[in-house]
């Protein structure tokens, strides 16, 4: 749960006192990451208490808020620390999707398995996926890449670009760490 921390702090820390408490009850994206990370615990567990407890809140907390949040990110899906959900609506990351560090998905978006062999990409540290992108299949995406609106990833892109369009092609180097500022 140490990620979950991760994702708060990284989305949330600027918020001080009691607007920290009040962030569960604006944001839903604060919902998808915690309930993304408890499952996600759960799942990796291997005794019959924490598989009974992994199924039962799939049902109970999953299954409901995925309807209340529009988020699906499923439970084995590996996602490193720093989640950002900026804004959710329609949002789905497949359930063997690798994620790095300081991950940004807006509304629209899918992280999806490619259906000839039902592998999802690997995703690097630092991505900024912007609304209605997609990144699909068995590909690799490097670190500190931008995905522009409306784009579709379905080939492997190296570090430090932006990339763009349908099929989505590399629009320039990224000269401005957006993570960083």
């Amino acid at each position: 749960m140490s990620n979950f921390a991760k994702d708060f702090n990284r989305n949330y820390s600027h918020f001080k006192g009691i607007q920290k408490v009040l962030v569960f009850f604006y944001f839903p994206g604060v919902y998808a990451c915690f309930i993304y990370r408890l499952l996600n615990y759960l799942y990796k567990k291997e005794k019959l208490p924490y598989r009974v407890m992994y199924r039962l809140l799939f049902l109970l907390l999953y299954i409901p808020f995925k309807f209340i949040t529009g988020v699906e990110i499923h439970p084995e899906a590996e996602i490193k620390g720093g989640l950002s959900i900026p804004h959710c609506t329609s949002i789905v990351i497949a359930r063997n999707a690798k994620i790095g560090e300081n991950f940004t998905i807006h509304q629209c978006c899918t992280v999806g398995m490619s259906y000839k062999n039902l592998m999802a990409p690997v995703i690097g540290d630092n991505v900024f996926m912007s609304c209605n992108a997609s990144i699909i299949g068995d590909i690799k995406i490097g670190h500190n890449v931008l995905v522009l609106p409306n784009s579709s990833v379905a080939k492997s892109i190296e570090n430090d670009v932006i990339v763009g369009g349908v099929p989505a092609k590399v629009i320039k180097e990224n000269p401005y760490d957006f993570y960083h500022h």
